[in-house]
């Protein structure tokens, strides 16, 4: 078996937080104890609410973040024992497509000049070569280099979002991390720019890590997925087996939210009830005060992953957790 190319162990993010000049500072915990592998060219997608962590776990594997404890390594090292050097060479190989393309373009800069710009910078080729790659990364993503002198208020969202993976892309990066990639996108362009993923992912020597809330987007782009509450990871697994029989309560509930066109399917009340309680994450199941099968056990002993099935799952209750019903499992 290869080795991984991405590898995550204990994984820990702490942040010093204060509401105001004269509160007391607090811990919040937004990645907590996670391991996580990826191998060449696997896709992992990881989805969970607002707040859960997500985008920090990102970040942590790729270096933007320090963790307060844990490590990555990519291709064997550990960024913690990466030199100046190294992360320049890092940086060449991996890249990040953020959520908001206005905020992630430079409004001064020519579309063309943003995409070019690190292969300029990176000294892969001269400006006339580098202007030439951005070219043919944007026909890749199926945009004309003709729009290459325009800058990026002359452009749709979804232009702008093609742009950003372009520039994403133009260094040939074996890994990528989504940060909801398309969420601020209409349905029609959603699907265009998941046909473009998918479709590159096939050409390019490609891993990648999905990060959402939209369920139905990641199955379409994802060999795994991993389910995150607030910072733990509570089921991981094939996307199709986790699709056809979630065994997290949390899980279930963010398959039973899907939008279904099915006229048998309605969602009468929410799923998920309630907000997230990061003061429920301290001890036992940080799930518990939303969750319809909680006893007592899960306010006092937190559950870790254990193998069922072909996933892993922390929960004390896996085995009650009733499957979809087959019109909502076939939608999601």
């Amino acid at each position: 078996m290869n080795p991984p190319l991405l590898q995550a162990r204990g994984l820990q993010k702490t942040f010093r937080l204060r509401s105001g000049p004269l509160a007391r500072s607090v811990d919040h915990v937004a990645v907590d104890a996670i391991d996580l592998d990826l191998a060449p060219r696997e896709r992992i997608g990881i989805v969970g609410e607002s707040g859960s962590g997500k985008s920090t776990l990102g970040r942590l594997l790729l270096g933007l973040t320090p963790p307060s404890a844990g490590e990555v390594r990519f291709d064997g090292v550990a960024h913690a024992d990466r030199r100046p050097g190294d992360w320049k060479a890092f940086r060449r190989q991996t890249s990040l497509v953020q959520q908001n393309p206005l905020s992630a373009l430079n409004p001064q800069m020519t579309i063309g000049q943003q995409v070019a710009e690190a292969v300029w910078v990176h000294r892969l080729a001269d400006r006339h070569g580098a202007r030439d790659q951005a070219a043919a990364m944007l026909e890749k993503v199926g945009l004309s280099a003709e729009l290459m002198d325009r800058f990026p208020h002359q452009m749709s969202g979804g232009q702008r979002q093609r742009v950003v993976i372009a520039r994403a892309l133009v260094l040939s990066p074996r890994l990528v991390v989504f940060d909801e990639a398309v969420s601020a996108l209409d349905v029609s362009v959603q699907a265009q720019v998941v046909a473009i993923l998918r479709s590159l992912w096939q050409q390019l020597d490609l891993a990648y890590v999905f990060i959402t809330h939209d369920l139905r987007i990641v199955r379409h782009l994802v060999d795994r997925i991993a389910v995150l509450y607030l910072g733990r990871v509570v089921e991981t697994g094939d996307i199709r087996s986790v699709y056809a029989r979630p065994r997290h309560p949390y899980t279930r509930a963010l398959l039973s939210s899907v939008p279904s066109l099915d006229p048998r399917v309605r969602n009468v009340a929410p799923p998920v009830q309630g907000d997230l309680d990061p003061g429920k994450a301290a001890r036992g199941c940080a799930f518990r005060s939303r969750c319809p099968l909680a006893i007592e056990r899960c306010a006092s002993e937190t559950p870790r992953l254990r193998r069922i099935d072909q996933g892993h799952v922390a929960c004390h209750r896996a085995e009650d957790v009733r499957p979809l019903p087959m019109a909502t499992a076939e939608v999601a």
